[in-house]
């Protein structure tokens, strides 16, 4: 709370003096205000309407692809809000816009909130808010960047200030997010659901917002407020030299975030200013004014001639037809390359010409990856006009990892392991070029087309890996338990071994126990573990009992213990006389060994007394009444077992690739007949290592050891495929390449 100054005081409240300096706001200034407040409402709130349906379906498919029902329960929520009360929600976003820019025009102040005197906590809910809002105004910033540059500084001049914070803005992003929340708070809806919708909003926003930046920014100039600033004068003063005459085309949308982005900017603006007409462009393109092209042609949009070109042809003066190759619907083809032949290129500017290279480069990366099998990058090919198109409009589709383009790009390339030879793989490539069919009709100026078409994509690969897991899970439940069963019967002559040393070690007991306990118990015991392992419960009950004989047969000194054994020992020769029916030990063997027992406890009871004799037999007698027999190994079924030829045990750097892959990794089996196939690891023994793989459907599989996988791997007869971005990855290369043409390299 600001404290009253004296009346004879000569300190100054700055806080009261910005407020009176700010109050002298003329009524000429308030009416340019209120105009600029209308342009960017009235805008933001068209553009959600049209949308509003886009926004919904998007909602819906990640419902349905939302792990937990309390999150699906949330998209619903959010979708059924823009499905019945889309016009009572944009209008409560509209006023609460409004309200805020009133208060802000009339000097009238937020609640104390960024001036507190003392610090005190945040509560969860209200922190996540703020982290939201900082969010969403952060991306919004991002995207528009340089418009907002060149708009702080003509609403600062405005308001007569020699500078205005980003968030001071009141037709900044914040400004604009905080109204958005209010307005979707005022529907009384759960903070979740509202955090949603706010999220929606912002996304449709991202790609539209730098357009009614640039129309508020128009306005200011005709109303003389700094008429000369360069837009984005700030963002270049450290870049490149404005290009000479033009420079970046009028359709592009501006905005270069991220350094990188910038840098691959920068790189074409100076390959654009160093192209001389004659010279050609950055891969064998025509550059403007070529020789042979009608003059007619010049006053032509580059940009218009490829949104022509998308849906069909391109009518040149003259009467004249130009059309693309036409994609079949096996075939890969960068037409980008015939566009850059063709007459068409007369339109483009310099910085044109080099973009228009930039995505034919871009593509030839692409489709010379090896992992993506030609029925999908014929998909892929089909996109490249509109990819161009995007890419022309909005140049975040340089900077941007996650640009919807490049996520819808990533998405088909991702599902290439979804794509078996037959009727299953088929359907899906059939879904796949559906989603490429709607973003060729539908996509005209709009990014948000590949926004949507990304998140069904993606929301396709989701399905397919959940349902993929399901089946291998069901598939490979068979192998794997015999697999299990194979490497148990391995080790379970050591393991029963050792469990039956310990259960003796340092126990009195007579050598016709032991003799039963490593004869005939351990046979019982070899069994379970093989069936079940160490963690089986009749593995575990019989070790139990096997303990239990071992203690009732030692003398017991004192009452308790002799009460004990009279308590357990009905439940002990029941459960041996059931093991001893297990395992088929002869009658004749069985009822000696029980009349051993029986001498045995009673000697056990009575330790002071002269013990009975225990009935004499003899090892040859044994072995007429029980012959020894090893318990067979069960065996693991051909399908699931793979012969192996021996390979050396080496630790390199094949070897750690193999040890890091984990279930649900993809690998690439190639054979000596030239085919390969896809593999999904579906199980890793912890035993022996031995790796189970499943094929693309789930429906076969085969095993393979840990160092003949490396050994593959090695050779080059397996290879990992990688889940990364392919458009990262082609970007890579696309800008190693751009920096050898500078001499750069």
């Amino acid at each position: 709370m600001e404290r009253e100054m004296p009346d004879k005081s000569v300190v100054v409240n700055l806080n009261q003096f910005e407020r009176s300096r700010r109050a002298q706001v003329s009524a000429e200034t308030l009416s340019v205000l209120h105009g600029c407040r209308d342009l960017l409402i009235e805008g933001a709130t068209r553009v959600l309407t049209r949308q509003a349906e886009a926004m919904e379906n998007t909602l819906l498919a990640m419902a349905d692809r939302a792990p937990l029902l309390e999150t699906r329960n949330t998209y619903y929520a959010a979708q059924g809000t823009l499905n019945k009360r889309a016009n009572e929600l944009l209008s409560a976003c509209k006023d609460e816009y409004c309200q805020s820019f009133s208060d802000f025009a009339h000097n009238r102040d937020k609640p104390a909130g960024g001036e507190l005197l003392e610090l005190s906590l945040v509560d969860d809910q209200a922190f996540e808010i703020t982290l939201v809002i900082d969010k969403a105004t952060s991306r919004l910033r991002y995207n528009c960047a340089e418009e907002l540059v060149a708009l702080d500084a003509r609403i600062a001049h405005l308001l007569g200030r020699s500078d205005l914070s980003e968030n001071d803005n009141p037709l900044g992003p914040r400004a604009l997010c905080e109204a958005l929340l209010k307005g979707i708070a005022r529907m009384q809806l759960e903070q979740d659901v509202q955090v949603v919708l706010l999220n929606q909003f912002d996304l449709v926003l991202t790609t539209e917002l730098a357009h009614i930046y640039q129309t508020i920014n128009r306005d200011l100039i005709d109303h003389g407020v700094l008429p000369d600033l360069k837009v984005g004068a700030k963002n270049r003063a450290q870049g490149t030299p404005p290009a000479q005459g033009g420079g970046a085309p009028a359709s592009a949308a501006p905005g270069m975030a991220s350094q990188s982005g910038g840098d691959m900017f920068r790189m074409f603006e100076q390959l654009a200013h160093g192209t001389a007409p004659a010279g050609g462009v950055p891969g064998g393109g025509v550059p403007g004014g070529g020789v042979g092209v009608p003059a007619g042609l010049a006053g032509f949009s580059l940009l218009d001639s490829l949104g022509q070109l998308q849906s069909g042809g391109l009518t040149l003066p003259g009467g004249a037809r130009f059309e693309l190759p036409l994609l079949e619907a096996a075939s890969v083809h960068n037409v980008l390359r015939s566009l850059q032949q063709s007459p068409v290129m007369q339109a483009a500017s310099p910085l044109d010409a080099v973009l228009v290279d930039a995505v034919a480069m871009l593509f030839d990366v692409v489709f010379d990856e090896a992992t993506i099998p030609d029925r999908l990058k014929a998909q892929i090919a089909r996109l490249q006009i509109p990819v161009l198109k995007a890419a022309m409009l909005d140049r975040n589709f340089f900077s941007q990892q996650n640009h919807p383009v490049r996520r819808m790009l990533d998405a088909i390339a991702t599902l290439a392991v979804h794509l078996p030879d037959n009727e299953a793989g088929n359907a899906r490539l059939d879904a796949i070029s559906q989603v490429v069919s709607r973003v060729l009709d539908g996509f005209e100026q709009d990014i948000s087309v590949f926004d949507f078409a990304a998140a069904e994509l993606e929301a396709m690969g989701t399905l397919l890996e959940d349902s993929l897991e399901e089946t291998v899970g069901a598939c490979l439940q068979e192998d794997i338990d015999h697999l299990k069963q194979s490497e148990r019967a391995e080790l379970a002559p050591v393991i029963v071994h050792d469990f039956i040393n310990r259960a003796l070690k340092d126990q009195e007991v007579v050598e016709a126990v032991r003799e039963f306990l490593r004869r005939d118990w351990a046979q019982l015991l070899t069994t379970d573990y093989i069936n079940e392992g160490e963690a089986g419960a009749h593995f575990n009950s019989h070790v139990e009992t096997m303990r239990e004989l071992v203690w009732s047969v030692q003398p017991k000194a004192d009452m308790d213990a002799r009460l004990m054994l009279v308590r357990i020992l009905p439940g002990l020769l029941k459960r041996l006389r059931e093991g001893v029916a297990e395992i088929d030990l002869p009658q004749k063997l069985a009822d000696r060994f029980f009349a051993t027992l029986v001498i045995l406890h009673a000697n056990a009871v009575r330790p002071n007394a002269q013990p009975v004799p225990l009935p004499d037999i003899t090892p040859e007698e044994i072995e007429e009444l029980a012959p020894v027999e090893e318990v067979p190994a069960p065996q693991a079924p051909v399908a699931a077992v793979e012969a192996e030829p021996v390979v050396p045990e080496v630790e390199d750097e094949f070897t750690l690739r193999a040890r890091a892959l984990n279930k649900g990794d993809w690998v690439e089996f190639h054979y000596d007949d030239g085919t390969f196939r896809w593999a999904r690891l579906g199980w890793v023994s912890s035993i022996k290592n031995t790796y189970l793989f499943s094929d693309q459907d789930g429906m076969n599989s085969f095993s393979i050891g840990l160092h003949r996988l490396a050994d593959k791997l090695r050779r080059g007869e397996a290879v990992l495929v990688e889940r990364k971005s392919i458009t990262e990855s082609a970007f890579g290369k696309l800008m190693n390449l751009f920096r050898q043409k500078l001499g750069h390299a």
